[in-house]
């Protein structure tokens, strides 16, 4: 059986022991832990993947939720009472029967409650694509109530990328703090990128992108994207586009290449990119992506040379900034740098995990060869999400729950207890 096909199988019985059960036999008492996961919500949802602040004036307590299937619901909390409204049910044009395919990212325009402008990141069929889609509110959003709020909105393919397979499709997408949207596409799928295209530059699978999407109709290059060969840009810069890529044959959207499946990742204050990189057989990787940089894949897994390929002795790669094999987990899932208050002693550590075994750890960006084990929960974590006060979530894919991280009471019980 191929590596491929085993994983899938894999994957496949885990999802369905998940879907059965909550128990994990692996999990570690919760007393070692210094995190633990509450409810966030009443309302469970269909297949979370994705959780982000909703803008707004009066939207302080709101965020969006997308579901795999194509839908985005926006529920608010105030005090005890919990409100909820469909925001986008895009579930009849969104290809979710794959394991990997469905509506997978969501980020609101900087200047959303001007614009009413939000994107989604989805699967569609006929032919098999992924697609960016941007979606304009014929009304004002962010400063009325839940009960007011008009959805009704117009939606504009503004980028379509052909995927030869089901797996394998990235998924997020981010405003970047230079108003730039960044896109994480995967390698198009299989298993050990069979056609190349995570280092192939004509090709924008197994990339992360950078458009500018603020002009009235689809995007623009930025000038300054490594690729770019905008007509008006100084010729110093013409030049160093030029050696990057000499032949010509390079997209412009491409702003880092050489990945394998960049599911999540997030931007720094400072731009750079943080991204959790699913592995093939062995290694998970969390990469720190600048602008034109080769990041390995399908050459290397992680820092490893990638079943003895001869171009690993060559030099212009970029290598991850942490790792673990399989024996710690088997699909790495990007995080946040935590700014809130609730986890007084994480913040602005890195907080990751590992969706198949639920790991949740802590790493400092500053010296990242080392990580904390912080939680471990009994559930196909989905992703995680941060809301307005910056505190984070974990959404668990098949049961449905928001958990909010919250300072472990248990070790504080212990504690009053003299134990």
């Amino acid at each position: 059986m191929s590596n491929f096909k085993r994983n899938v199988l894999t994957i496949f019985i885990l999802a369905i022991l998940l879907s059965f059960s909550n128990t994990n036999p692996e999990v570690i008492p919760r007393e070692y832990f210094p995190v633990e996961l509450r409810p966030a919500f009443e309302r469970k949802f269909k297949s979370p993947v994705f959780l982000t602040p909703f803008p707004g004036g009066k939207a302080r307590n709101r965020i969006a939720i997308l579901e795999k299937r194509g839908k985005i619901w926006l529920i608010e909390k105030q005090r005890d009472k919990e409100s909820i409204r469909l925001f986008l049910d895009v579930e009849s044009k969104t290809l979710s029967a794959g394991w990997e395919e469905g509506a997978l990212g969501l980020t609101f325009a900087p200047d959303f409650e001007k614009s009413g402008r939000y994107y989604v990141y989805s699967s569609r069929s006929s032919p098999r694509r992924t697609v960016v889609s941007r979606f304009t509110l014929k009304f004002p959003a962010g400063n009325v109530s839940l009960d007011a709020l008009q959805t009704t909105a117009i939606e504009e393919e503004i980028l379509s990328i052909r995927q030869p397979f089901a797996n394998h499709n990235g998924g997020m997408i981010e405003f970047g703090p230079d108003g730039m949207l960044y896109i994480g596409v995967g390698d198009g799928g299989s298993g050990g990128d069979p056609r190349g295209y995570a280092q192939n530059r004509y090709s924008l699978l197994g990339k992360i992108l950078r458009l500018d999407v603020s002009g009235k109709k689809g995007y623009q290059i930025p000038p300054d994207n490594p690729f770019a060969f905008p007509e008006k840009t100084g010729n110093e810069v013409k030049k160093k586009n030029r050696q990057n890529c000499p032949d010509d044959l390079c997209r412009e959207e491409i702003y880092t290449w050489g990945l394998r499946n960049p599911w999540r990742f997030t931007i720094l204050a400072n731009g750079d990119l943080i991204v959790g990189d699913v592995g093939q057989n062995l290694y998970e990787e969390i990469a720190r992506v600048r602008s034109g940089e080769n990041h390995g894949w399908n050459i290397f897994e992680a820092s490893h040379c990638y079943k003895g390929n001869k171009r690993c002795r060559d030099s212009g790669f970029t290598m991850p900034i942490h790792e673990y094999d399989h024996n710690e987990g088997t699909s790495i899932l990007g995080g946040y740098q935590y700014n809130g208050s609730e986890l007084g002693t994480l913040r602005k550590q890195y907080i990751f995990g590992d969706s198949m075994t639920g790991k949740i750890w802590a790493l400092n960006l500053s010296s990242p060869k080392k990580s904390q084990l912080i939680h471990q929960a009994p559930f196909l974590i989905s992703s995680f999400g941060v809301d307005h006060q910056n505190e984070l979530y974990a959404l668990d894919l098949n049961g449905g729950t928001i958990y909010k991280m919250v300072k472990s009471t248990f070790r504080e019980t212990q504690k009053a207890n003299g134990r």
